[in-house]
């Protein structure tokens, strides 16, 4: 089905102000869509209609920005009595003359359109085929807080919000390379959203950088409008795998820091959250606070997160196959492997505490603030205390679910731990149905699924497979930050 944007593409702009006002009346609903304003103007005997959108503007910004542009194009016109200008020539003069932040000029219909439905002033005058643009905007955004999800005890406070200038901005603020470049693309068939593509023009590899760019170009989607995921998508072709090939970040240090390793970052305007990437599967364990404490802490402190990724995953099917092989285990030991014998089998316990856990965190998430602490006293009490005291669950599976879950919440990254939770699930039923062998079975299987995946090209599993030693020091060891001279070359930097 052909857009709206897709047939302008051969509509051009008419030189009668009136056959160019009957159709943007009727294009874009003018009259039926209050938010929608069309107002003319005759200034000097110059006839125009300009067009804009409520809600981007300031109105008494704007009320000053037409008395500015009054005044001015009546002293342009009285330096042409005749009335004949170039609309080069006007546009050259209201730059130079009155305060406006942008004038420039739009040869084409369907760019007048994208501009209209943004929010810029976009004046169309009686007897041009041109259009004036002046950049009015102040787009609606709340103010910079700190992110909700990669927080710090030390380090920056500051976190992306919907607006994209602000985004680019605090990026900007950080990295003032003039070799940074933010190349500006509007993708989405219906929503034509504003996206940055961000990259640092001497470090990045040129081919990552043309890789990004024409898929972003490709993009023919109507959803693009719920903002970064329908994008990160689309970047990788993703369809049933979970695990995450780009990063997510709030924090405009971490996508400062991906810029400088040779990433390249998508930003999307209306969403909070920019796009990283390519990346690997170690690039996820990764923490800010781990750049926030000494080396020594930070070595600590990535141990901690990678162990408590691999307990997210594996706590569970674990104790199922010691509970199925507990014959075997040392009598100090013995007491891990022998839970108590109830009507649900072990497997389907582990199944049910999981929909529990998963269940907790939907309800935090969708319940206000003032009853989260009450939410929490019934999931303790229902999933807890009362499960026990029904014979539902064994306590041993209430530890080690609960030993998964805080291992799933510490992860930095939100889109691992989905992807671990996934995972986790897949293998306590192969553990229930087949015991051992079927727990070696799944972890073929993950470790096959990972290996398998690329990210833009790039191995999922560097620096592991393919093996490289530096690449792993330096996975597992926080070095001290004033010694580290080179870049990661998993990504192909210049520099």
């Amino acid at each position: 089905m052909t857009t709206a944007m897709e047939s302008l593409d051969n509509v051009i702009i008419s030189s009668s102000l009136e056959k160019n006002d009957d159709f943007l009346k009727e294009l874009l609903g003018i009259g039926v869509s209050w938010d929608l304003i069309a107002k003319p103007f005759v200034f000097a005997d110059v006839k125009m209609t300009a067009y804009t959108a409520n809600g981007y503007f300031l109105t008494m910004n704007m009320v000053l920005i037409v008395e500015n542009l009054e005044m001015t194009i009546k002293e342009f016109a009285a330096t042409h009595p005749n009335g004949s200008f170039a609309m080069a020539e006007l546009a050259n003069y209201l730059n130079v003359t009155v305060g406006f932040v942008q004038v420039q000029i739009v040869k084409k219909m369907k760019d007048a359109v994208r501009y209209i439905l943004s929010g810029p002033l976009v004046i169309f005058i009686d007897g041009y085929e041109d259009v004036l643009l002046i950049d009015t905007r102040i787009y609606p955004m709340r103010s910079i807080q700190e992110p909700e999800v990669e927080r710090v005890v030390r380090g920056p406070r500051d976190g992306f919000t919907e607006t994209m200038l602000m985004n680019v901005a605090l990026i900007r603020r950080r990295l003032r390379d003039p070799r940074l470049r933010i190349e500006l693309l509007q993708i989405g068939t219906r929503s034509q959203t504003d996206v940055s593509l961000i990259y640092l023009q001497d470090v990045t590899d040129d081919k990552l950088v043309a890789q990004f760019r024409d898929k972003l170009q490709a993009i023919t989607s109507d959803i693009i409008a719920m903002g970064e995921q329908p994008v990160a998508e689309w970047l990788g072709a993703v369809r049933w795998n979970p695990y995450p090939i780009v990063r997510f970040t709030e924090r405009p240090d971490v996508a400062a820091t991906g810029l400088l390793e040779g990433q390249v970052v998508v930003i999307v305007d209306t969403t909070p959250e920019a796009i990283v990437g390519p990346t690997t599967l170690f690039h996820h364990i990764h923490h800010p606070e781990d750049y926030h404490v000494y080396p020594a802490v930070g070595v600590y402190m990535r141990i901690v997160m990678i162990l408590g990724s691999l307990l997210s995953l594996l706590a569970p099917s674990f104790f199922i196959v010691l509970a199925a092989e507990h014959s075997y285990l040392p009598k100090a030991l013995s007491f891990l492997g022998t839970p108590k014998n109830l009507p649900l089998p072990l497997g389907l316990q582990f199944l049910l505490a999981q929909l529990g856990v998963d269940l907790f965190e939907r309800a935090v998430i969708n319940t206000p603030t003032a009853l989260g602490a009450a939410i929490g006293v019934v999931a303790a009490l229902v999933f807890g205390q009362f499960a026990v005291m029904m014979n539902m669950v064994t306590p041993e599976v209430l530890v080690f679910m609960g030993t998964a879950a805080i291992a799933q919440f510490a992860t930095s990254s939100r889109e691992l731990a989905a992807a671990n939770r996934i995972m986790r699930a897949f293998l306590i039923v192969l553990a229930w149905l087949f015991g051992g062998l079927g727990f070696a079975v799944g972890m073929i299987c993950i470790v096959i699924v990972a290996g398998r995946t690329r990210a833009m090209g790039i191995p999922y599993l560097w620096p592991v497979v393919p093996f490289n030693w530096r690449g792993l020091k330096a996975l597992l060891v926080r070095a001290p930050l004033y010694g580290l001279k080179n870049r990661s070359n998993i990504f192909h930097p210049k520099d």
